[in-house]
């Protein structure tokens, strides 16, 4: 499936490399959002190359649901995470993939995971018990412990609840961490984690869908994840670390 999952994310990355900068349909556009006719076709090139070698299998993805609800494994995919980067012509965003195993009612494990950022040509991919690679090379995460040492990625997802919930994690850190970053692709995020880049990611209400690929990168390159659901359906939020800072999710943002 690993196999299946670069072929698929190359395929999408493909796509998006060609035509962006390129005049684009908009689907849909709201206050924070964007929605354009490429994720939608980008979708669909994913689900051709998984199907094709997976065709008893089900696809979760942002642009809609494909396949059996009683599949054994489900894809979850992001055709095109940071689509208002993508729209405006800032080239930070990518594709994310990622399988999953039913191990119960409602309950699935990631077994594999790949995150591909076009403009750069940068795979980040993990089978689970394996080491996480960035275009073959292994990476882990860094070794910082502390938080005024650390760069730490912060996202705010579009409800003002959760604009709010992040808004408290972003005042308590900022004068505390050597740097904050706000980048729009949260799958990039998690990886940048994972290779050490970054050494924590944090965002309230954040889809499945943008780090289900990323989270397992992230375990099997040392890291570590901590998450709660956030209602919504496949919401969750998420503080995503080396596994070295005091972070935590809770009634204080941080605790030292």
């Amino acid at each position: 499936m690993l196999e299946t999952a670069l072929q698929a994310a190359a395929a999408a990355g493909q796509l998006l490399r060609q035509n962006f900068g390129a005049p684009l349909t908009v689907d849909e556009a709201t206050h924070h959002d964007i929605k354009l006719e490429i994720d939608k076709r980008a979708q669909e090139t994913i689900t051709r190359v998984i199907l094709a070698d997976f065709p008893q299998h089900a696809i979760l993805g942002e642009e809609g649901v494909t396949g059996r609800t009683d599949a054994e494994v489900r894809w979850v995919v992001d055709p095109l995470d940071a689509t208002v980067n993508y729209f405006y012509g800032i080239p930070h965003y990518c594709t994310s993939i990622a399988a999953q195993q039913r191990r119960g009612p409602d309950q699935w494990e990631t077994v594999a995971g790949v995150v591909y950022a076009p403009e750069v040509d940068e795979m980040f991919a993990a089978a689970r018990g394996e080491p996480a690679t960035l275009n073959g090379q292994p990476i882990r995460v860094s070794t910082r412990e502390r938080l005024e040492e650390a760069i730490v990625g912060i996202g705010f997802f579009k409800s003002a609840e959760t604009i709010r919930q992040s808004m408290r994690y972003f005042q308590d850190l900022l004068p505390r961490v050597r740097k904050m970053r706000l980048m729009g692709s949260a799958a990039l995020d998690v990886v940048y984690v994972a290779c050490g880049r970054f050494d924590a990611y944090i965002e309230h209400g954040i889809k499945l869908w943008d780090i289900c690929a990323g989270q397992l990168i992230l375990e099997q390159a040392g890291g570590h994840c901590v998450s709660r659901p956030a209602g919504a359906p496949h919401t969750w939020d998420v503080i995503m670390s080396n596994g070295r800072l005091p972070l935590a999710l809770g009634e204080q943002p941080v605790i030292s």
